[in-house]
């Protein structure tokens, strides 16, 4: 055949988008700048979701860096694929906390300025700043909070992002006890631009690791409490606040185990460890509390980190787990232990401390806000003043 007489082959839309959707996110970003089409396909929600639906098996840790020297990237992901790679959030231009993660998107506190946070996307670089928290300045008489409880919430389903706050509240040298403190709510909305209240009763307290760990799912916020007997739940449609207890057969064990939640495959799952197990449990009925073992771990193999490794990151086929200074994985299926990252040096700042669930998308967070809400612990006192 004479080569003059051959003409470049193009494949198929659908097989173009179907080769694409199983790239990695960052060389999709790379591929808009190719041509119009590539642009606009890249662009659209139906391959954005088409992409996370593929790619969600391949979840990994996002670390925080404690040292915010110009020389360290503000972020480093770990992915069980694509191994260790650096990324920077000087598009924020400012200098943030990392407070909660969810599907792709991070929440983050501005370090400088009170009351002020982002929904961003690391990778995309796109951001998004949300209404401050609070218009009055802080006084002694009304000092600010600090934030206990972050969480973020993004639908893939509907593109819908919801951000939750919590944290002790309370006048001038005087603390809540007991039947004093009360959780109090401020929902903002974006289509009227206003916030709304509410208030209920809350006693629980949460440790620092519990904090850290908030689940999205089902339209609702989760987090351990410190007693590990139960989940606490925010119903985010509803605006009501609501416990599902652990499984019998964990509480029937708690004595010499840590916990700790996660999500695996959108569903809530708390992993038990002991010193020689680690044990998953997925709410399969939330209405029924109704739980499942998924998956039981022999820990023997790092007998040596098994007192004081913390899971962080989970799907069917891997579990991502910090200790002080290295991230190790387990391949589910092959039960296999791997040391995947690590640091060097006088590194004292524990990993589990400013690691996250995470793994690279499409989503973009400029999407109209459904709902922002902001929790704060107050007395009744301050209730009858505000």
């Amino acid at each position: 055949m004479n080569p003059r007489d051959s003409h470049p082959v193009s494949l198929p839309i659908d097989l173009t988008i179907q080769i694409l959707a199983r790239l990695p996110t960052k060389s999709l970003l790379r591929f808009r700048s190719v041509c119009k089409l590539w642009r606009e396909v890249l662009s659209q929600k139906q391959f954005v979701d088409l992409h996370f639906a593929l790619s969600s098996r391949t979840r990994g840790v996002a670390i925080e860096s404690p040292d915010h020297a110009a020389s360290t990237p503000d972020l480093v992901c770990v992915d069980p694929i694509l191994g260790v790679s650096a990324f920077s959030l000087d598009f924020l231009d400012d200098r943030v906390k990392i407070r909660a993660s969810c599907n792709g998107l991070l929440c983050c506190s501005s370090v400088r300025s009170r009351g002020v946070y982002y929904v961003c996307n690391p990778m995309t670089r796109e951001f998004r700043v949300l209404p401050r928290t609070r218009e009055r300045p802080f006084t002694r008489s009304e000092p600010e909070y600090e934030a206990t409880l972050v969480g973020l919430g993004f639908d893939p389903a509907t593109w819908r992002i919801h951000v939750a706050i919590a944290g002790f509240h309370r006048s001038f040298g005087r603390w809540p006890r007991g039947g004093d403190r009360r959780l109090v709510c401020k929902v903002f909305d974006a289509a009227t631009g206003a916030w709304t209240r509410f208030a209920a009763s809350m006693c629980d307290e949460f440790t620092c690791m519990n904090r850290n760990q908030s689940v999205y799912a089902g339209c609702s916020m989760n987090w351990l409490t410190h007693c590990c007997r139960y989940v606490s739940v925010l119903d985010l449609e509803n605006m009501l606040w609501g416990k599902i207890t652990l499984p019998d057969e964990v509480l029937a064990t708690q004595q010499g185990t840590r916990f700790y939640l996660l999500e695996l495959e959108g569903s809530v799952s708390v992993v038990q460890m002991s010193r020689f197990w680690m044990s998953t449990w997925v709410l399969k009925d939330r209405a029924k509390e109704e739980w499942a073992l998924v998956d039981r771990v022999n820990l023997r193999c790092i007998d040596g980190y098994a007192a004081s490794v913390f899971p962080i990151s989970q799907t069917k086929d891997v579990v991502f787990m910090a200790t002080q200074k290295k991230i190790l994985m387990h391949d589910r299926n092959s039960r296999v232990w791997k040391e995947v990252y690590g640091v060097e040096g006088n590194f004292t700042y524990p990993l589990w401390f400013s690691a996250f669930a995470f793994g690279s998308t499409l989503f973009p967070c400029r999407q109209a806000i459904g709902k922002l809400l902001i929790l704060s612990y107050s007395s009744d006192q301050e209730l009858k003043n505000q």
